[in-house]
């Protein structure tokens, strides 16, 4: 009944439309289709640029990331494993995004750390961590690398693991032989484009294989054996020893003893030495490892014993010194590395180890044919070379002949100051005065030959640092002046000095300015004596100005206020120059700043050096 009703009205009504109406509803319906067919391009084309866009993201995300991942390398074509990374890390920042509340985005810095927290890119000195490990309860000492570039990636980062990774390295405290390596994560990457770090053959790069246990309780059951022996080497030549201060260390005795690399010790102190050199990587920027076959190694070691059982003994710090030879017949020692580790920092053992070679050299005037002509350290970083000017100072204040020589040195120089032999009125009385008073404040030959070099080793450069630093401290204690001919000598004295040692590079391209010089040659390249003195640079040979007097009377007042001071003025140069790697614009300004970290340096040594 419905269809007939229906063919009944719709024959009814199409019997009074007419062509024209016909003809109407057609055009009306090929536009409505025409409008929705439009409608669904827009819509079609819109979701495919959001998807191009999404993959644009995905593909600068991805590639900021194997930068990231293969430590700048170039890409190798297979991106499978990496993408679905990236579209994982995506997606988890996506949602926390999403979550955070009030829905909005983060700031680029949080969101490479988000990148990073999520794409298993793990900071290396925050993951590795060190156990001196003793096996008595609660003695075990914990600590952190300072550097990891040298082991792991350049960025100091480990790849492919979880964010709660962690690398546990238990040593023995006395030849860190056994050691075992734990490393514990939640997850970690399966690529073959882009695997994870073998964190174990990264360390076995520096550690020796030999002494690693595979499992942890093969590292306790031998270290259990091995808490109680000898000292390796018949426990080397003593140089110095001293009791522990204070409670805690009143049961400790502590000893720097001398060590060799001989054949027949090479599997004891050798063995020992392998497993405590690696750790001068985390701690040592640009160190290497030393060739222990050639002979001419020597190895200072800081022990600490019981009191109670000197067979319970920890290594504490090295030394390593290397001897060249001396005209005519000596030896220059040289030293190499120098390391506390982190448990026994601030304890005064850095200046121990110093001392002890110091004193070892002075053991070896008194065998026919093995004397030692002086001291010298390879490239010191900043730290160690304060460090090393406070104990060639305190020696040098311990040796009368070099105190008495620095005494008179300011009286000579203070008489030149104050009388005038000068009668012509054409030459000037106050330049003559002031060479003169030069003259009085040069360290003298027979002082440097016999006190500095022959009973303290100390070379001759750092020999006229001591030198300025004790005049320095000795005319602070007498209340001398900062201003007059004196103080114009010696700070002019001090610049002569750090132009010629620095200065001699920056000439106008001559090529024997220095004093010094190292030709090439087809077997390899000889040293040899250059024509000059490092005179060339054009720095005129002056006193200090107003200014710079002014700036050096604040730092001698108040130390800390030229320290401000100091960084205010390099803050000022990196602006000017664009950025913290910027470098003085010309040898004048390379000098004002030598001389100024000068003076800062003399600031320090006369607070804690007393004459």
């Amino acid at each position: 009944q419905r269809d007939t009703l229906t063919r009944a009205f719709c024959g009814a009504h199409m019997e009074k439309m007419t062509g024209e109406d016909v003809k109407n509803i057609t055009n009306d319906t090929t536009e409505t289709s025409a409008a929705t067919s439009f409608k669904k391009k827009e819509e079609r084309k819109d979701d495919d640029d959001e998807k191009d866009d999404e993959r644009n993201k995905k593909r600068k995300l991805l590639s900021l990331l194997e930068r990231r991942m293969m430590g700048g390398k170039e890409k190798d074509g297979n991106e499978t494993e990496a993408a679905k990374v990236v579209a994982r890390a995506t997606e988890i920042s996506t949602k926390a995004t999403q979550a955070a509340p009030g829905g909005g985005g983060t700031n680029d810095d949080d969101a490479t750390k988000t990148q990073m927290k999520n794409t298993f890119v793990c900071e290396a000195n925050d993951c590795v961590h060190f156990h001196l490990f003793e096996g008595d309860k609660g003695e075990e000492k914990t600590f952190e690398p300072e550097f990891a570039h040298q082991v792991f990636r350049e960025d100091e980062t480990i790849y492919g693991y979880s964010e709660d990774l962690s690398v546990d390295v238990l040593c023995a405290p006395n030849t860190f032989d056994p050691r075992f390596v734990d490393v514990t994560y939640g997850e970690k990457v399966r690529s073959s484009l882009n695997p994870a770090d073998d964190i174990r053959a990264n360390l076995n790069a520096w550690f020796p294989e030999a002494g690693t246990t595979t499992t942890k309780e093969a590292f306790l059951k031998q270290a259990e054996e091995t808490k109680e022996m000898e000292i390796p080497g018949d426990g080397g030549k003593i140089i110095a020893e001293w009791d522990g201060e204070g409670e805690e260390e009143s049961g400790l005795r502590y000893s720097v003893r001398q060590f060799e690399f001989k054949e027949s010790e090479r599997e004891t102190v050798g063995r020992w030495h392998d497993n405590v050199e690696p750790f001068v990587a985390f701690y040592i920027d640009a160190a290497s490892k030393i060739d222990k076959s050639d002979g001419r190694w020597l190895w200072f070691v800081l022990i600490a014993q019981k009191k109670d059982n000197l067979k319970r003994w920890a290594t504490c710090g090295f030394s390593t010194v290397y001897q060249f030879y001396a005209h005519p017949f000596q030896r220059r020692l040289r030293i190499s590395q120098v390391l506390v580790l982190p448990p026994y920092q601030r304890k005064g053992f850095g200046a121990k180890l110093l001392d002890a070679v110091r004193v070892y050299a002075q053991m070896q005037d008194k065998e026919e044919g093995k004397e030692i002509a002086d001291i010298t350290v390879e490239d010191p970083t900043d730290q160690l070379q304060r460090l090393r000017d406070v104990r060639d100072c305190v020696a040098a204040t311990e040796n009368e002949g070099i105190v008495q020589a620095v005494k008179t040195a300011a009286r000579l120089a203070f008489a030149a100051a104050t009388s005038s032999a000068n009668s012509d009125p054409l030459v000037d009385d106050r330049k003559q005065k002031l060479k003169r008073a030069q003259s009085a404040l040069r360290l003298p030959k027979l002082c440097y030959d016999t006190n500095f070099k022959k009973d303290l080793k100390i070379c001759e450069p750092q020999a006229k640092r001591v030198w300025e630093a004790l005049l320095f401290v000795w005319a602070k204690q007498c209340g001398a002046p900062n201003e007059g001919i004196v103080a114009d000598a010696f700070r002019t004295n001090v610049l002569n000095r750090l132009k010629k040692k620095h200065m001699a590079s920056l000439g106008k391209g001559e090529d024997d300015v220095g004093s010094k010089r190292i030709r090439d040659t087809e077997d390899g390249f000889i040293m040899c004596k250059g024509g000059g003195e490092g005179e060339r640079v054009e720095i005129e040979d002056v006193v200090a100005t107003e200014n710079e007097k002014k700036n050096i009377n604040n730092n001698n007042n108040n130390r800390k206020g030229g320290e401000e001071e100091h960084h205010h003025r390099h803050n000022q140069t990196d602006d000017d120059d664009g950025g913290d790697d910027a470098r003085p614009k010309d040898p004048a300004e390379a000098l004002a700043n030598l001389f100024h970290e000068c003076l800062q340096n003399l600031s320090y040594l006369s607070a804690v050096v007393k004459m």
